[in-house]
């Protein structure tokens, strides 16, 4: 029912429009037998407020944004699905705002935060995020990064140990023999994807092989160009790690249309640990983020910082997770 709908519930109450009022957003300052009443009342009369309406009246909400580029991608549909059932633990509202990797969507979402008296949010970024824009936004202290934030330790940060996923992988693929790796990037402008990148390169320098970068795109075609890459060389590399599950699959879609075999002709590794990877053909070899444990902690992060204005930068373990898509070096 509409919000005018506060009159009828008053007068079946037999109270003041203004009790029913308080009794749905200040029920402290109501007696509780009198809020008891109209809160019977008012179910029989199947009303509810509004929770915007009873945000405005606060000046504070249970809504949490969580702000992603690509509700399309499985990692961050994932994320969501956990930070739902975390914030629903602990009375919020998540609300889910997609920017599709538009920066200037952003910033709405931030101008929407403020109007909606949102308590934080959480920002799961495309690209580097702007500090500056949190500060002119007021959400400096109000927002927690899913990513590394260079230059400014004032925002709480959860992300994944990058370097040490990467190294994961490729002791992996060096156990089973493989000496020539490639890698596939995929995504672009986070700090994480820069992470893996250098990580890559440092760690293959280090083992005295040659990095080879199949492709270093961040669009969706990267997969398929890395495998065509693939395909071009005279001695292509024996086994591919690429920096998301998602890149993972369509290298390897893009071989197996070709005629190439995984494992049988070349090894592939992603990185995420996305819940598809273990329903793939075949079933994927991967370093698995901990994707719940992101989301909950994000949301602990954004309540200690709330509270006490604490500030923290967690990063988290990858684990291997070993299936069906590397192997040995074809003989």
């Amino acid at each position: 029912m509409a919000d005018l709908s506060i009159d009828v519930v008053a007068k079946a109450a037999g109270v003041h429009r203004s009790t029913v009022s308080r009794a749905f957003s200040r029920p402290e300052a109501v007696k509780s037998e009198t809020r008891e009443h109209i809160l019977r009342v008012a179910e029989g009369l199947g009303y509810t407020m509004s929770p915007l309406a009873q945000a405005l009246r606060r000046k504070t909400s249970t809504f949490i944004p969580l702000i992603v580029p690509d509700i399309t991608n499985p990692f961050f549909a994932e994320l969501a699905k956990t930070m739902t059932q975390a914030a629903d633990e602990r009375g919020y509202q998540l609300l889910l705002c997609v920017t599709n990797g538009d920066p200037a969507k952003t910033d709405g979402y931030f101008t929407a935060m403020q109007a909606m008296y949102a308590p934080f949010g959480i920002v799961a970024p495309s690209t580097k995020v702007d500090t500056e824009a949190l500060k002119l936004f007021d959400f400096g202290h109000k927002v927690v990064v899913i990513d590394r934030v260079e230059g400014d330790s004032s925002v709480p940060t959860v992300t994944v140990d990058s370097r040490r996923g990467i190294m994961l992988a490729l002791d992996h693929l060096h156990s089973l023999g493989h000496t020539s790796i490639g890698y596939v990037s995929g995504i672009a402008g986070t700090h994480t994807a820069q992470d893996r990148m250098d990580a890559y390169l440092e760690l293959s320098a280090e083992g005295n092989s040659t990095p080879l970068v199949l492709d270093s795109g961040s669009d969706p075609d990267a997969g398929a160009r890395a495998a065509q890459h693939y395909l071009e060389m005279e001695n292509p590399p024996t086994a591919i790690i690429a920096a998301n599950d998602m890149v993972a699959f369509a290298v390897i879609s893009a071989l197996g249309q070709n005629g190439i075999r995984v494992p049988d002709d070349v090894s592939v590794i992603g990185f995420d640990g996305l819940a598809l990877g273990a329903r793939f053909n075949p079933p994927l070899t991967t370093v698995r983020q901990p994707i719940d444990d992101m989301g909950n902690i994000a949301i602990e992060l954004a309540e200690k910082q709330n509270l006490n204005g604490s500030v923290e930068h967690i990063v988290l373990e990858p684990e291997l997770l070993m299936r069906a898509s590397t192997a040995g070096p074809r003989k």
